[in-house]
């Protein structure tokens, strides 16, 4: 089979596996019924044998009584099924969703430039979609399979000629599926591809709505849309080509099984090799299988879907997570910084530093002015620990960055980065990100040196106003404030600020300095171009192509 099929599988096998002791249920509850579903022809091929000859006993209606039950037992054992299959499909959707949250802020920066993360988000409508086809898969197609094989053994007791009937059947069975299957899922993929690559390109005109609204009459959107639909259309057309073969094998294979079954089940009767009830058995489990064999062609599309669904969520699930250490990262005054000899290159091949050297003691605050794309705030986002691919060392107190837990990093840092954005969510969530050891009496010490508090107090629901993520009816300078205190918040012992004068006034500006200079008890590094850093006594390096060119 196609790798990617077999790759596909693989997954699939593993998440069904995930939930073992559900899935052998399922299994269980498909082999019982389907062994419970065949005594419907045993019971009427006995009943007919008695009526033949014309005795009418106890023995028919305990007969009668044993088919019904049968009935019975078996429905019940397909809603035991339904109830298993329930539970696992809520599991697939909270072990997804979990997933989702926990790997994507952990993305790799790298695999982060490779692909537009918010389309390959899109991926989560997968997990409903799995989670729905988890029931064909589990229910109809073990059933179907088991049907099939216990009604080819059961025929097979009747006469020898059957044995060929059901290798015949077999053979055929497997040769569509396996001949038809890899390209099934190939187009199917495609066809995927495009309609979320459609969907991200609708996420793209709602996110530059007024860039498209104000185009000068230009059709971009409807050019690029019409173009995305017709590669979809293509791809669909194409899978679906797919699926006809398929449901035309299903009927060429009906016919050659009625027909043959008619046949060979007639001349049996007419030379007394079978009697009357085990050619209207025979018949009826020929019913079955072929019923058995249409579910289970009829489903391979759903089998497409689930191993597509599969395959586009890894995108997220098995993405490559950064890379951390162990060492605990907790200082309360501050830590010392060294830059030896850095240099680092973009994945894209954009050289930002050329071995850069510097050091920031405890408690100072450094400040790197330069143009933009100098190599300033490289600086602060190998600080972060988002890229590792550097050379020469980083040290934090004569310890390699490398060596830090990220995690532990991250939540003893401060950051403020110009790609940062308010999200969601009410103004004091975007404020603590939900971290608890944050009071509320430091938040408003915040809003008040930031000049925040006086827009807090202008809404209604105060703290509790939600934000607009595009930052509807939120102005720039308020949306700079916001993220300027959740990097101040917890009074992390290292601080990493691009720009943070940006749109304050000139109070503001005086009064955050003061704050940083003599409250923070952090060690600061700071990018910005503001005037005011040369009136508070900062360190101050200029930087230009990745170099430092002298210090102020």
């Amino acid at each position: 089979m196609h790798n990617s099929l077999s790759s596909a599988l693989i997954k699939l096998h593993r998440l069904i596996m995930t939930d073992k002791k559900d899935a052998g249920s399922v299994y269980f509850f498909a082999i019982a019924g389907g062994l419970i579903s065949l005594t419907l022809p045993l019971g009427i091929q006995t009943i007919i044998s008695y009526v033949m000859a014309a005795k009418l006993s106890t023995s028919i209606v305990i007969l009668i009584a044993i088919v019904i039950v049968g009935v019975f037992l078996n429905g019940f054992l397909q809603v035991r099924q339904l109830q298993v299959i329930e539970r696992i499909r809520q599991k697939i959707f909270t072990r997804y969703s979990l997933e989702f949250s926990y790997k994507i802020p952990q993305i790799s920066p790298q695999q982060m430039d490779d692909y537009y993360l918010p389309e390959v988000v899109n991926r989560f409508f997968d997990i409903p979609a799995l989670a729905k086809s988890m029931e064909k898969i589990m229910l109809d197609i073990p059933a179907s399979i088991i049907q099939i094989l216990f009604g080819l053994i059961i025929l097979s007791f009747y006469h020898p000629i059957f044995i060929a009937f059901g290798a015949f059947v077999l053979v055929a069975l497997v040769a569509i599926i396996r001949i038809t299957s890899p390209k099934g899922f190939e187009t199917n993929l495609t066809s995927s591809n495009y309609k979320y690559e459609t969907a991200g390109w609708m996420e793209e005109l709602a996110r530059g709505i007024k860039t498209f609204k104000y185009s000068k009459g230009a059709s971009l959107h409807m050019k690029k849309t019409d173009e995305l639909i017709g590669k979809y259309l293509e791809s669909r057309t194409a899978h679906f080509k797919i699926l006809t073969i398929q449901y035309w094998s299903l009927i060429i294979f009906k016919i050659l099984i009625v027909a043959s079954m008619l046949i060979a089940g007639t001349w049996l009767l007419l030379n007394q090799q079978i009697n009357v009830g085990q050619f209207i058995a025979a018949d009826i489990i020929i019913i079955l299988i072929i019923n058995s064999v249409e579910k289970l062609i009829s489903t391979m599309d759903n089998v497409y879907d689930s191993l597509t669904s599969i395959e586009k969520l890894s995108k997220i699930t098995d993405s490559t997570i950064e890379e951390t250490g162990n060492l605990p990262f907790t200082f309360n005054n501050g830590c010392n910084i060294k830059f030896n000899g850095v240099g680092f290159i973009y994945p894209n091949g954009s050289k930002a530093l050329q071995e850069i050297s510097f050091t920031a003691a405890e408690n100072k605050m450094v400040c790197f002015k330069g143009n933009s794309g100098s190599g300033r705030s490289t600086i602060l986002r190998l600080l972060t620990g988002a890229y590792t691919g550097f050379t020469g060392n980083i040290l934090l107190n004569d310890i390699p960055i490398k060596n830090y837990s990220l995690k532990d990093l991250r939540m003893n840092t401060g950051t403020l980065l110009a790609d940062q954005d308010i999200f969601r969510g009410s103004i004091l969530e975007n404020l603590t990100m939900g971290n608890d050891k944050i009071s509320m009496a430091e938040v408003t010490y915040l809003a008040d040196k930031t000049g925040l508090g006086n827009f807090i107090a202008s809404e209604e629901k105060g703290y509790d106003t939600i934000l607009d993520p595009t930052g509807k009816r939120i102005s720039k300078h308020i949306k700079q404030k916001i993220k300027l205190i959740r990097a101040l918040a917890g009074k992390p012992p290292l601080l990493l600020l691009e720009d943070p004068f940006i749109d304050l006034s000139a109070n503001e500006k005086e009064d955050l300095i003061k704050y940083l200079k003599n409250e923070s008890n952090a060690t600061i590094i700071l990018i910005s171009n503001d005037e005011i850093v040369n009136l508070h006594n900062v360190e101050v390096y200029k930087i230009s192509e990745g170099n430092i060119t002298q210090k102020v």
